[in-house]
């Protein structure tokens, strides 16, 4: 028997506090960018080793826990999974701030990793409960636009605190976000009332699908691992991670407790909204990690300035999210992500000449249609992803849409490592080659877009509320 939606709505402090919690996932995997050579430094430890556990390590946690903590929050709660996550995230913050070796702050990145794939998921499918239809678009909006702000500027953000109070502080700068999120939280309560059925923690061993989310693991592992080699090694590895995917996928379409469960897929606006967004991801973490060792390299550039130039990407997103979710609530998602579409090729086809520009004042205005493009985007294909599937299913789908976004970034930097290498003198020329394939996917992503609803009657329509 289907559910329904929870009668009950959140109030505006509730949903900042929401948004405030949820942006500690991507405020996370790019606020460390700028401290891993302070870092390497500090504990005595080779850059590319640091780099590897603490960036890649991060992403790769994050996107095997999306699914399970979807799972989870639909069977014991969301609100409960939501608080869960933000205690972990402390422990794991604390843990790195007092590190001393490598292993130490890995553990620790991979418990900040673990408490982010709880607190998005659960957010998100509070968000399709307890919002009505007609709303999504906009609260999404938000959505998109606070994630947003907090990749783009962490960057920014962890030059700043490097500067200032030097790179253990990095592991505090989300507590004070967490803070007021759970204060807000505290004061503001969320809505009683969800399709969870809040079972307690004990016996969830038996309900969850642990060969499935050891094949997703295993998967990632081979295929960070092929990023390390080249050649015969490069084709095994990304051949064992091929296999074990294919082997994820089959074991999800038998099981009785999938993690990801494949029929969500039979939902165009679900799989349309899903694959906009990974697409996305994959150009905008790419550009985030790219530009950097483009200007720090070849043209000296400090680390504050780089961060600045990204931070203009953060404004056009500011921007463009609320209208965005205005947008979709008032033409359809297809039409506000073509729109969204056609922005953010104009932005990556103005960094076609990346090797004209000397300054990252040359790169703003390619950053900031990107940015506007990003925020129009976000929104409809958030909210038609949600918005197809039934109430009961809202977590696993937050989970396979947090996975998504997150495997874009994971892939994103995978090729980065790939392509630009190590040798500094062709790596110049590598930079436009990336720029290409981040064109190729914003293409597909533009193409994709045209399956989401088309009218916000349509977006109504292919909702299960």
């Amino acid at each position: 028997m289907h559910t329904t939606d929870a009668a009950s709505e959140m109030s505006a402090a509730s949903i900042a506090a929401l948004l405030i919690a949820s942006a500690q996932a991507p405020l996370g995997s790019t606020l460390i960018a700028v401290a891993l050579p302070s870092i390497g430094i500090g504990i005595g430890a080779d850059l590319v080793l640091i780099t590897g556990l603490l960036v890649t390590g991060y992403l790769v946690v994050n996107v095997v826990c999306q699914g399970p903590a979807g799972k989870l929050s639909d069977l014991v709660g969301h609100s409960r999974i939501l608080w869960t996550g933000i205690g972990l995230y402390v422990i794991g913050a604390a843990l790195g701030f007092l590190a001393q070796s490598a292993s130490l702050l890995f553990v620790s990145r991979s418990a900040m990793a673990a408490a982010s794939a709880l607190v998005v998921p659960a957010t998100l499918a509070l968000l399709r409960l307890h919002v009505p239809q007609g709303q999504r678009g906009r609260i999404f909006g938000l959505f998109g636009a606070t994630m947003g702000i907090a990749a783009a500027g962490g960057p920014a953000l962890g030059g700043e605190i490097v500067s200032l109070l030097g790179w253990r502080a990095i592991f505090l700068a989300n507590l004070p976000f967490l803070a007021i999120s759970a204060l807000l939280l505290y004061m503001y309560p969320l809505p009683v009332g969800s399709t969870a059925t809040q079972r307690s923690l004990r016996g969830l061993s038996k309900l969850l699908d642990f060969t499935g989310i050891g094949l997703l693991a295993l998967s990632l592992a081979f295929l960070v691992v092929a990023s390390k080699f080249d050649g015969a090694w490069f084709a095994t590895m990304l051949g064992a991670a091929a296999i074990a995917g294919v082997a994820f996928v089959g074991w999800e379409a038998k099981t009785a407790k999938p993690v990801f469960d494949p029929h969500l897929f039979s939902l165009p606006a679900f799989t349309a909204g899903t694959l906009v967004i990974a697409l996305q991801n994959f150009a905008m973490y790419g550009l985030l990690f790219q530009l950097p060792q483009f200007f720090s390299v070849f043209r000296g550039t400090a680390p504050r300035e780089i961060g600045y130039m990204l931070f203009v990407m953060m404004i056009g997103m500011v921007i463009a999210a609320p209208i965005g979710g205005q947008l979709t609530d008032r033409i359809g998602a297809r039409r506000a992500a073509l729109l969204g579409s056609l922005l953010l090729l104009g932005g990556v086809a103005q960094l076609w000449r990346l090797e004209t520009f000397e300054t990252p004042t040359d790169a703003m205005t390619a950053l900031l249609m990107f940015g506007l493009g990003l925020g129009l985007c976000n929104a409809p294909a958030q909210a038609a992803s949600m918005g197809a599937v039934e109430p009961g299913q809202a977590g696993m789908a937050a989970g396979v849409s947090s996975t998504m976004r997150y495997l874009g970034g994971i892939l994103s930097i995978l090729v980065l490592g790939a392509v630009l290498g190590s040798d500094n003198a062709v790596t110049e020329a590598r930079h436009d080659i990336m720029i290409r394939l981040f064109t190729v996917a914003l293409v597909l992503s533009a193409l994709t877009s045209r399956w989401l609803p088309a009218t916000a009657l349509a977006a109504a329509r292919s909702s299960r509320s």
